[in-house]
């Protein structure tokens, strides 16, 4: 089951820290994560949350400015030589980082916000929500978009926010009456058999909200959205889109005949003409959209036409479908698509032994958490191109503590770039009779492994899992650890279902 697209926020100021509808998560404690290094003495930190289920306001219009921190080098990245570490983005050059901030908005502390954000901006190139003028003046070269709906209306009276980004139907009523050329009316779709007005408009619910779908192959449609778009976006990098998977769509719509759209196929078509036409209006900023899991024609389409893609829930160890999912990204990647990776679970999900959970041990690491992120920062490896700069990772989908505190340090750690392509090194089956591949990848500095969950039954993940994988050639190699460090030497690891390694040389 997929996680559900992202609510319109609403968010409680408790100890400052916004919490979206319904995605109220457990703390997590300093017990349940890896130790983080600091960049710097007077660096600060910065905190996120799930994405798709929770919708998000962008950060309040608070004009205080602050002083970009002197960066050092964090010193997880003193491996091979001086690699280079930037206060300005990129901050690396093997990884792309990305957060999804619909937290720092909400600190009420300023001291604490502006601690929060100079952390965030000292270590992610890409920022989903937050305050694109504050995270400027602190990283000029960072990339911010806010979050906003586009093929859907929210009703009158179901609206949580004001915000233009999400909440529009008054400013749309407001900019037909000034464009007499068009008729508001036309921009919504309807019931097959009747006549065209507000009570036969296509009504769903999602996420609690009525709304209203547009109509993308109506002219004023998309022309008032690309007005709209360029009005909210104007100080930042482009626009996200939420819940543009073909499955939320195909949801929303359901079997209802209508009155534009006897055939489905030609809507699918429209809305994949619309989004190119946003696209092309805003450019160079950029237009994301969020297809979560979906990986349909239609998903693609939608892709290739709005250029960048947030694949919620898509970096997921514990699914099965891993390889496939590697192969979706190559395909994206193979079209110039801006991807960000996303994982589904989040550092205190992971450690809490529940659900899922109950059997995935620490493994190779010091708890179940740094096992599931290093295996997501693995599997970034394995699809990153030569160049990062269209791959970006997401580690963390919650947003109730301050960032720094879930912060993956390996990420920091230089294994180079890739010589090579990802292949399957070994196969087998593990002392609980299932089968398992381990798939590995050549870097400069490291070798990736990873072995994906092997099927859709197993719900194992503890040490009756675990297989011994010699390492290729004979070779000794450190592992990496979550907080940066490398272990001793090893010419063989262990490898537990749903399980990843990355090898130092």
């Amino acid at each position: 089951m997929r996680f559900p697209p992202f609510i319109i926020p609403i968010l409680a100021l408790a100890g400052g820290i916004a919490v979206a509808a319904g995605l109220d998560r457990a703390a997590t404690t300093s017990a349940d994560r890896v130790p983080v290094a600091h960049v710097s003495p007077t660096l600060p930190s910065n905190t996120p949350s799930r994405a798709a289920q929770s919708s998000r306001n962008r950060a309040s219009g608070e004009q205080s400015q602050m002083l970009r921190p002197a960066l050092k080098r964090p010193p997880t990245a003193l491996s091979h030589g001086e690699a280079p570490y930037s206060s300005t983005s990129p901050h690396w050059p093997w990884i792309r980082t990305m957060v999804t901030d619909f937290r720092t908005g909400y600190v009420s502390s300023a001291s604490q916000r502006s601690t929060e954000r100079s952390w965030a901006a000292a270590h992610f190139d890409f920022v989903m929500g937050g305050d694109a003028q504050q995270y400027k003046s602190l990283n000029p070269s960072i990339r911010v978009i806010p979050y906003a709906l586009d093929w859907a209306v929210i009703q009158p009276g179901e609206q949580k926010s004001t915000g233009l980004a999400t909440s529009y139907y008054g400013d749309m009523q407001q900019w037909y009456a000034a464009h007499p050329q068009f008729r508001l009316e036309q921009a919504f779709l309807h019931l097959a058999g009747s006549e065209a007005s507000p009570a036969t408009r296509l009504q769903f619910t999602s996420w609690g909200s009525k709304r209203w779908a547009i109509n993308p192959g109506d002219s004023g449609a998309r022309a008032y959205a690309e007005d709209r778009i360029r009005r909210f976006s104007a100080n930042s990098d482009g626009v996200f889109f939420d819940g543009h998977a073909s499955g939320d769509i195909g949801k929303a719509l359901g079997k209802t005949p209508l009155a534009e759209y006897p055939d489905r196929q030609v809507y699918q078509r429209d809305l994949v003409e619309y989004l190119h036409d946003i696209a092309q209006a805003i450019a160079p900023k950029i237009v994301m959209i969020n297809t979560a899991e979906y990986m349909k024609p239609f998903d693609y389409s939608m892709v290739k036409a709005a250029g960048a893609v947030h694949l919620e829930r898509m970096n997921n160890p514990l699914n099965a479908s891993m390889p496939e999912r590697w192969r979706w990204v190559d395909t994206l990647l193979a079209q110039n698509v801006l991807v960000e990776l996303v994982p589904l679970n989040s550092w205190a999900e992971a450690n809490s032994a529940h659900g899922v959970f109950a059997t995935y041990s620490r493994g190779n690491y010091t708890s179940a958490a740094e096992r599931l992120k290093m295996f997501e920062l693995a599997s970034y490896y394995l699809v990153v191109p030569s160049s990062p700069d269209h791959l970006f990772l997401d580690l963390e989908n919650a947003w109730k503590v301050p960032y720094d505190q879930v912060w993956l340090n390996a990420q920091e750690y230089d294994v180079g770039h890739p010589t090579g392509a990802r292949h399957v090194i070994e196969t087998g089956r593990d002392s609980t009779n299932n089968g398992f591949s381990i798939w590995a990848r050549e870097f400069d500095h490291a070798l990736i492994l990873a072995r994906p969950s092997g099927s859709w039954r197993v719900k194992d993940f503890d040490d009756s899992t675990a297989v011994s994988v010699p390492l290729p050639n004979g070779e000794s190699l450190r592992p990496l650890h979550g907080d940066g460090t490398l272990g001793s030497p090893v010419t063989s690891v262990t490898l537990r279902n749903s399980e990843a390694m990355i090898l130092v040389r």
